[in-house]
């Protein structure tokens, strides 16, 4: 039995020292092939308008929202957020993290992302419903079933004001009834406000080859899977972001070109889930809690870039 005990004991370290040594190996293997650098700016005519790679104010948020999946800005000082389980509003102050306000809007689900339009909100729930919560009458939602389903995982959504639509960016895939995106591209398509239904076709389409070249990732796609979408108020300009991926990139409209690509310190934002700018276009991500990390919400200002 003792012999036993001892090859037991003799097994069990050979299997620890494998997986050190598979650990220490993909370590390796990851800073490797880790970009050189973090911010690849495309267009020469374009600067991107935010320090990333510098830290920005940070503020950590309740426990309740270590699940938070979406945020909207209310103006300067306070933003109205959302976390993925229940069918609550919050509002929250940007400079001390601190609940202000709950408003419940619904039965809980799994909501992803929200945007102000008005007096009213547009929550987004993980299957492509959208619910429009009248601030102004709390006891009036709607419901609208979208062309979206599961299959499409749909986490980002935003008001453009300019041409008063909703974009929504699904994780995988095109909406039913559509015609299919090829493979590793993703859409982003609008959600008329008037008629209440999503575009037939993508109004803008990101090649995860394209988004590979330009971090020069070996020739290789750079899978990235958006997890929210804002639209800059001054240049109009498409951000998107990705939890899985770790990457900011901004589109222009017009062009459907890649002006920027920015991969994300993990380490500050272990699940970057929500996005959205300010009235003085600061640029706000909130990140979920992640371990022993709390949720959180980091500003970027525009004023201290050149």
């Amino acid at each position: 039995m003792k012999m036993d005990l001892q090859n037991s004991t003799t097994v069990t370290w050979l299997i620890v020292l494998v997986i050190l040594f598979i650990a220490v190996g993909y370590s390796v293997f990851a800073i490797n092939n880790k970009p050189p650098q973090m911010a690849f700016t495309v267009a020469d005519d374009y600067t991107f308008p935010y320090k990333i790679d510098k830290k920005g104010f940070r503020t950590e948020l309740n426990p309740i929202l270590k699940e938070i999946s979406g945020i909207t800005s209310i103006n300067q000082d306070q933003v109205m957020a959302i976390q993925d389980e229940k069918g609550i509003l919050f509002t929250l102050d940007l400079n001390t993290g601190n609940i202000v306000s709950q408003t419940p809007f619904d039965k809980d689900r799994d909501y992803e992302d929200l945007c102000l339009v008005g007096d009213h909100v547009f929550i987004l729930e993980r299957d492509g419903d959208l619910y429009q919560f009248n601030l102004a009458a709390t006891d009036t939602v709607q419901k609208f079933e979208t062309s979206f389903s599961y299959r499409n995982d749909t986490e980002s959504l935003c008001f453009d004001a300019s041409r008063n639509r909703l974009l929504i960016a699904p994780k995988d895939g095109a909406p039913d009834d559509t015609v299919e995106l090829p493979k590793n591209v993703k859409g982003i398509y609008a959600f008329d406000l008037i008629t209440k239904r999503v575009s037939q076709e993508p109004v803008i389409t990101i090649a995860e080859k394209e988004i590979g070249r330009i971090i020069g990732n070996g020739g290789k796609p750079y899978s990235f899977k958006p997890s929210a979408i804002a639209v800059h108020p001054k240049t109009g300009h498409i951000y998107v972001l990705a939890s899985v991926g770790k990457v900011l990139i901004v589109v222009d409209p017009v062009s459907n070109q890649v002006m920027h690509v920015q991969l994300l310190d993990e380490s500050v934002f272990p699940q970057p889930e929500g996005m959205t700018f300010d009235t003085a276009d600061n640029l706000l991500i909130s990140s979920e809690g992640l371990l022993a990390k709390a949720a959180s919400i980091t500003r970027f200002s525009a004023k201290t870039t050149k």
